[in-house]
């Protein structure tokens, strides 16, 4: 297909909604959110009347029914489902969700009633482009994997190995240094995916829920591998969420890598069970653990959590050509609300997103001339020279 335009892709990270009215959460970025040509983001959790709990299941994240009629309604056009919730309520209750987000003309990928259905990709048309969107999981409790025949989640999973902390010296008792193997199928199914979306569309975007929410900034092993593995085989964007708090940007042979859009909006109704609090207060988290905080009822996470962004991206002839943000903040009442780059609130945001690139080494550098979105100033991140 003959590419006649430039493309605009917004994108957002987590987003869980679970309120009466479920798409006042969006009221205040209604204009943001109708500007791309595309918008994506990942859909954290199922949204059922009907649970059946997964044996396997952690912290429960199934809001009501009714819920999932907002992302419709605000203008996403596709969703990751690949993610450490999705299997919560059980494989009917997911594939319902699927069908009820295609009943809206809301496009779903990385999750089927198999493995093969959970590989495929969501291809979309747009300003005369063909966009093929993958979607795996990294992060998610054992048994939400699909199978030939059971349903599940596209997963790209990795194996903590040890080693000391220095190298030929017994120091028992210190903490070790750690590094992730690919489970070799997973990786092979990968490039086999982007391959295969290559062959159907103009366009690759691979989203991944992956990463470490205990702390802040860190990118593991793991998600620059990945991300890297991706581009070298054909994907041109590579977008990342679990983490809810924010994570950096850079661009890897002329293509760009979001890390972590954290979470745009997240309506936390969740109880932690006993065990998996017990497991946190063993970890040195500061802060970034699930626990109440004082006056924000919806948003039981770390003060980093409530800084968000609307990610953009374009493509001019097929190619990436700018990426940036509009700094966004969660409220207590769990709506989201994009602000200027030149407020106190902005300019935290942008800090943020500057300390993530500068901590982990990544190239992206942050400029004031990004386009208006939506009637709102956006941010430019460049490649730094």
């Amino acid at each position: 297909m003959a590419i006649t335009r430039p493309l605009h892709l917004g994108l957002v990270g987590d987003v869980l909604v679970d309120r009466d009215v479920p798409a006042e959460a969006f009221d205040r970025v209604r204009s943001l959110l109708a500007a791309p040509d595309l918008l994506f983001g990942n859909l954290e959790g199922v949204y059922t009347d009907a649970p059946q709990p997964a044996p396997s299941l952690g912290v429960a994240v199934f809001p009501a029914r009714h819920n999932v009629q907002a992302f419709g309604a605000v203008g996403f056009d596709v969703m990751a489902c690949a993610n450490n919730h999705i299997v919560d309520a059980g494989h009917a209750a997911m594939l319902a969700t699927v069908a009820d987000l295609r009943a809206q003309g809301v496009r779903c990928c990385g999750v089927g009633e198999s493995l093969a259905a959970a590989r495929k990709p969501a291809v979309l048309e747009a300003g005369g482009s063909r966009v093929a969107f993958l979607s795996y999981a990294s992060v998610f409790p054992m048994g939400y994997e699909a199978r030939s025949i059971v349903p599940g989640l596209a997963p790209l999973r990795a194996y903590n190995h040890f080693h000391e902390a220095y190298a030929n010296y017994h120091i028992p008792g210190t903490p070790p240094r750690m590094e992730t193997i690919p489970d070799s199928k997973d990786l092979a199914n990968l490039a086999e995916d982007i391959a295969a979306a290559r062959s159907q569309a103009d366009l690759v975007v691979a989203a991944f829920h992956w990463g470490d929410f205990l702390r802040p900034f860190h990118l593991t092993d793991h998600e620059r591998r990945t991300a890297r593995f991706c581009i070298d085989h054909g994907v041109d964007l590579v977008v990342g969420h679990h983490h809810h708090a924010l994570r950096g940007m850079e661009w890897y042979q002329g293509k760009p890598i979001l890390y972590g859009l954290g979470h745009f909006v997240f309506d936390c109704r969740i109880e932690v069970p006993a065990e998996i609090a017990a497991a946190l207060a063993l970890i040195k988290s500061d802060g970034y653990e699930v626990a109440p905080r004082e006056g924000w009822p919806l948003l039981p996470l770390h003060p980093d959590t409530r800084m968000t962004v609307y990610a953009w991206v374009t493509f001019v002839g097929g190619q990436p050509t700018g990426i940036g943000f509009v700094p966004c903040r969660l409220r207590p009442d769990g709506r989201v609300d994009a602000v200027s780059p030149e407020s106190d609130e902005g300019r935290e945001v942008v800090e943020y997103m500057a300390q993530c690139n500068r901590t982990q080494g990544l190239n992206g550098q942050i400029e004031a001339d990004g386009p208006v979105i939506g009637g709102r100033r956006s941010l430019r991140v460049v490649p730094s020279k």
